[in-house]
């Protein structure tokens, strides 16, 4: 594992691994639309978006294919376990195969990561899954698994989704839509390649924000945009609505928290590691934990250990204080 002050820098390493530096407002506000409008019937040129302010018109969109379905219910690989037992653990990724950044993870690394879950009884879910069981809705097996993969870069789909697929493990996309907007902002990956892997039943999308701003903070035009105009779109490209939100760069806090919530989503995901459980007092700062360049398959089993396992306590029931990663 990397030492505690390189762990520090994640979310400025995320800012710059991902090309977001630069990134600027790009679209125009709009308005507080539901899943089901955004869905409704779109002009094939453009169309007009309600607003508080005057309406503006949204550039014309890409040729959109199908809706995909989400992710179908299965059988769970392990048995499932009494509520007040089940543990999970996010994994967080970036980039895959891009030298040694220490958000690039290797894939050789990556495929024995996903290996090492697999022989110690670890259920990957999706993040759905997760909600379904926070919200007291479906019950999970004893040790579990989501794998969450951060800035839709070009990477997770030329090199992890390969290896996803031969696998067959669900996974989470975290996309700020902006970047997939704009075909400048690469190497981020294209809706199309969104809607491929969506199409396989193994990867759910949810958002990272419009165009990776820090919401603390974050009032107006520029809200709307990194917590609905990112739902919409997401809504539209891909066809199902985002059930939930991973704070660019982790950054949070209570204000930010609550305008997520309103927004419609049913969760929300910082970066600071720490398991989840049962009884969590907010669905709207929920931990994860970040894989790191060179890190091996054995840094899981320091996760899915009793010691930090015994961790609970801090996600269970600390409340937010303002974060500045």
């Amino acid at each position: 594992m990397l030492p505690g002050t390189v762990r520090s820098l994640v979310p400025t390493l995320a800012w710059l691994l991902s090309g977001c530096i630069s990134a600027q407002p790009a679209s125009a506000p709009g308005p507080h639309a539901t899943a089901a409008s955004a869905r409704a019937a779109v002009p094939p040129k453009t169309r007009a978006v309600a607003s508080e302010s005057p309406s503006v018109e949204r550039p014309e969109a890409r040729p959109e294919t199908a809706p995909v379905a989400a992710p179908a219910r299965r059988a769970f690989t392990e048995p499932v376990a009494p509520r007040s037992e089940t543990r999970a653990v996010v994994l967080l990724y970036h980039a895959f195969n891009r030298g040694a950044q220490p958000l690039s993870v290797r894939t050789r690394d990556f495929d024995a990561q996903l290996a090492w879950l697999a022989d110690h009884q670890v259920e990957i879910v999706t993040v759905s899954e997760l909600i379904d069981f926070l919200e007291g809705k479906l019950a999970l097996p004893a040790r579990v698994a989501v794998i969450s993969i951060d800035d839709g870069l070009l990477s997770v789909y030329t090199k992890a989704w390969p290896i996803l697929k031969a696998r067959g493990v669900r996974f989470s996309l975290g996309i700020p839509t902006g970047m997939l907007e704009d075909p400048k902002n690469a190497p981020v990956m294209t809706w199309d390649h969104a809607r491929e892997m969506v199409a396989s039943g193994l990867c759910e999308v949810v958002s990272h924000g419009h165009m990776h701003r820090r919401l603390v903070a974050l009032t107006g035009k520029r809200q709307w945009e990194e917590l609905e105009l990112s739902r919409d779109l997401i809504t539209e490209r891909i066809g199902t609505a985002p059930v939930a939100y991973y704070y660019p760069l982790g950054a949070y806090d209570p204000v930010s928290a609550d305008a997520v919530k309103k927004a419609g989503y049913r969760a929300a995901f910082r970066a600071t590691g720490a398991p989840i459980a049962a009884g969590s007092s907010s669905h709207f700062w929920l931990p994860r934990v970040s894989i790191f360049h060179g890190e091996s398959a054995g840094v899981l089993s320091h996760y899915f250990g009793a010691k930090f396992m015994s961790q609970i306590a801090y996600s269970a029931r600390r409340d937010p204080s303002p974060s500045t990663p």
